[in-house]
């Protein structure tokens, strides 16, 4: 899985991305992000701060095993302590984004993409969300290849779509 993610980030430059600290059984590419982290790349990861409130998001600062897990979920997340930010300042150009990596348990064939129940992300980059997500950045989930093209699975108009995921496979596109 780290593989696929790694190809994705050496096709363009990137400076800095959003990507996720895997929870057991979720695919998990800390590799390829240590490896962008040691290449001089930015990492940041989302903060879970309140429950039905958009995601707030935080830099990774070590290796991402130093990160310790937090919260409700025992998500790891970057210390506390740092400043975060909000999904407006992170996607303003003088942070650079240039990469969101979204985690899922599976995708439809359109790129309507199944969660964890939580809504953080439609909440946070749907297209009725705090930050709704633009054309102009790319935007990759990453799943298992068995969770690609899931029937029945269908994005409601405030659902955050995914036009490409990652899997150990490589790189899928969805239809639009």
């Amino acid at each position: 899985m780290a593989a696929s993610a790694w190809n994705v980030i050496q096709k363009a430059p990137i400076r800095s991305l959003l990507a996720y600290a895997a929870l057991p059984g979720e695919p998990d590419l800390d590799p390829a992000l240590d490896q962008f982290l040691a290449a001089g790349g930015t990492v940041y990861l989302p903060v879970v701060t309140t429950v039905g409130e958009p995601l707030m998001f935080g830099q990774v600062t070590g290796s991402m095993a130093s990160l310790e897990p937090h919260g409700r979920w025992g998500i790891r997340e970057p210390a506390q302590d740092s400043t975060l930010l909000t999904a407006a300042q992170l996607l303003s150009p003088t942070v650079g984004l240039d990469l969101i990596f979204v985690p899922a348990l599976g995708f439809g064939i359109d790129g309507a993409r199944l969660g964890n129940g939580g809504g953080f992300y439609d909440r946070t980059f749907g297209p009725h969300g705090a930050e709704p997500l633009g054309s102009e950045l790319r935007v990759v989930g990453v799943c298992f290849a068995e969770e690609i093209g899931l029937t029945g699975l269908v994005a409601e108009d405030w659902d955050l779509r995914i036009p490409a995921a990652v899997t150990e496979d490589g790189t899928h596109f969805f239809a639009a």
